[in-house]
């Protein structure tokens, strides 16, 4: 494995202090995982970066990185589920959406690639953002309509980045 794709794999391995410290009792513990958080995501950057810049895309990296940010952001948000930060119903939008482009992936042909579309990137990076303000902010006041308007364009840009997805490769399956 490269460094590049032990930078992914971090992401998935500091997904589980992040879970621990979010649902540990005290808003303490919850600003500390959202430090450990922050620097998950800054591997999701990171790694894709390094990798075109040194040259070392490999196909390892290429099914690690959306496995690790499926970690990262599902893991996290179940947390988030767990201690009341979260409803239910986004959690399920994003999960159907991620298992769903995720099965639509496996059944494309040999030779048929499916690369991160933007669209999809921007969820993820929305996903993460709505994530962090998540664990940390108030459940009420303007904290509240700030986490709710994230989770919103999270849920618009999930729906739409898959839509796109099966529009662009299902005539391939």
């Amino acid at each position: 494995m490269s460094v590049v794709d032990w930078l992914t794999a971090s992401r998935v391995l500091l997904t589980v202090p992040v879970l621990a410290l979010w649902l540990s009792p005290g808003a303490e513990a919850r600003w500390w995982g959202l430090a450990v958080f922050v620097l998950a995501g800054l591997t999701d950057f990171a790694d894709g970066r390094l990798a075109r810049r040194l040259g070392r895309t490999t196909r390892l990296g290429a099914y690690l990185d959306p496995l690790a940010d499926k970690v990262l952001v599902l893991g996290t948000a179940a947390a988030l589920v767990a201690g009341g930060r979260l409803s239910a119903w986004v959690y399920l939008v994003v999960l159907v959406r991620e298992l769903a482009v995720m099965g639509l992936r496996s059944v494309l042909p040999p030779g048929v690639h499916m690369p991160a579309s933007l669209a999809a990137k921007w969820k993820t990076t929305v996903q993460m953002v709505a994530v962090g303000a998540s664990a940390v902010l108030a459940r009420q006041g303007a904290a509240a309509l700030v986490t709710a308007g994230l989770w919103a364009l999270a849920v618009v840009l999930t729906i739409g980045s898959g839509w796109q997805y099966f529009r662009r490769f299902w005539g391939a399956v």
